[in-house]
């Protein structure tokens, strides 16, 4: 468990910096302006009451979803869609490898179970990790799994189309996955180039609808599937420059500098 909050991490409703609020210590913040959020299993939520908009963003609401995701399908996901091995040890090293030496700032962006976050802490121990996502379930499920394997790691629940960070404080954005899931792609886009640092990376590993493993049914539970150049295209016109592009099936792996 964390003991103090990111400064980085400002209220969504001012713009002020949070800190845990008197009286409430690990169960809630406030911020100068007497905003108040409260922190839940380790998690600080900015975001209020859930509001879905998928088949896919519900699911993430459910317990039952947090504890299997990692556990059951996460491990072996990359390759039953890429139709070819694609275990962690395939995976991870490749985003071990995307976050600069001289990080001070990571962003696990939709973080889920917090696998990115955990990946990120291990390879660069002295750095501020920091992990969000829009499903409490998922992120009490991340916390206790830092917590466990004894990781520093800031868990916040927020809406990435109206991130809760400081303009130009983060050196590195890491998205596993859930840009397929994300919905106003250019909010997105936006909110990732003003949180980053002049000099940041940006990594992203999703799914495209070629090749023949493409799964068809996923687009109506709210995934959205991408062309080969949807994604480094959109990062081109929000300021970044590609600097590593990999496809495995469906599977496509991009880093990105950001153009100061």
């Amino acid at each position: 468990m964390y003991t103090t909050i990111p400064t980085c991490i400002v209220c969504p409703t001012c713009g002020a910096a949070l800190d845990w609020a008197p009286g409430t210590p690990t169960h809630a913040v406030d911020c100068r302006s007497g905003h108040r959020f409260p922190v839940h299993g380790g998690v600080i939520d900015l975001l209020g009451a859930p509001r879905p908009q998928s088949i896919a963003a519900w699911s993430n609401e459910w317990r039952i979803t947090a504890w299997a995701y990692e556990r059951l399908w996460r491990p072996r996901s990359l390759s039953i869609l890429s139709g070819q091995p694609f275990p962690y040890s395939r995976e991870l090293p490749a985003v071990a490898a995307a976050i600069p030496n001289d990080a001070h700032v990571i962003l696990d962006l939709a973080c889920s179970n917090g696998l990115y976050a955990r990946t990120a802490a291990l390879q660069r121990p002295q750095a501020t990790v920091i992990g969000i996502d829009r499903s409490l379930p998922m992120l009490i499920d991340a916390q206790r799994r830092a917590t466990a394997a004894q990781l520093a790691i800031t868990y916040v629940r927020a809406d990435a189309r109206a991130l809760p960070l400081a303009t130009a404080s983060v050196d590195c954005t890491l998205i596993g996955g859930s840009l397929n899931e994300m919905e106003d792609l250019p909010r997105i886009w936006a909110e990732v180039t003003r949180i980053s640092t002049p000099t940041a990376t940006f990594y992203s590993m999703h799914l495209l609808r070629t090749g023949a493993h493409s799964p068809r049914l996923l687009g109506l539970g709210g995934i959205t599937l991408f062309g080969a150049d949807d994604i480094p295209t959109a990062l081109t016109h929000a300021g970044w420059s590609l600097t590593d592009r990999q496809q495995t099936g469906i599977v496509q792996t991009i880093r990105a500098l950001r153009r100061s």
